[in-house]
């Protein structure tokens, strides 16, 4: 254990911003039901970041992104980005997977080869949560939830990165 005087004698870095007054380094959850725009929200958020782009009003931090797009097909994902964005832009800092053949913990060895082969990344979506834990077996519920998302929370917290899993709450 330590003392509380010497936890508040010891210097902590704040968390890296990704986008300024908005989203910091961590793990997130963005859960709501299927088809209301969640996976809209986390493209334009993906754009935003990698293009150095204000996101919703908000200053974002340029810097390479991953976006896991397991429920998208290539085509599917480049009409999206061509409505939302046209074709005017380069992308060289936005990074596209389509399928991941590891889920749980080889999946986040998976990210964690990823960022070290780009170390200059910020933000990681994952959608869905569903794919990324690679089972189901209706156990759904908090003790679940948390116990598949840890891996991830310990990811994030050793890389100082923000990495966001869409998740359908009803399906």
């Amino acid at each position: 254990t330590i003392t509380a005087g010497e936890l508040m004698d010891t210097p902590l870095l704040p968390n890296a911003l990704v986008v300024e007054g908005f989203l910091s380094a961590g793990t997130y959850i963005l859960a709501g039901t299927p088809k209301i725009g969640k996976s809209f929200l986390m493209t334009q958020l993906c754009w935003c970041v990698s293009e150095g782009a204000d996101f919703l009003g908000y200053d974002t931090r340029q810097a390479a992104v991953l976006y896991l797009a397991l429920e998208d097909t290539n085509a599917r994902l480049q009409r999206r980005l061509n409505t939302m964005f046209g074709v005017d832009w380069q992308g060289d800092h936005l990074h596209l997977a389509f399928r991941s053949i590891h889920t749980g913990d080889d999946l986040v060895q998976d990210l964690r080869d990823f960022v070290f082969e780009h170390p200059e990344t910020r933000l990681i979506v994952i959608d869905t949560l569903l794919r990324a834990r690679g089972h189901d077996n209706g156990d759904y519920n908090y003790s679940a939830d948390y116990r598949d998302v840890l891996p991830f929370k310990e990811f994030t917290d050793a890389h100082d990165l923000a990495l966001i899993l869409v998740h359908h709450t009803r399906k």
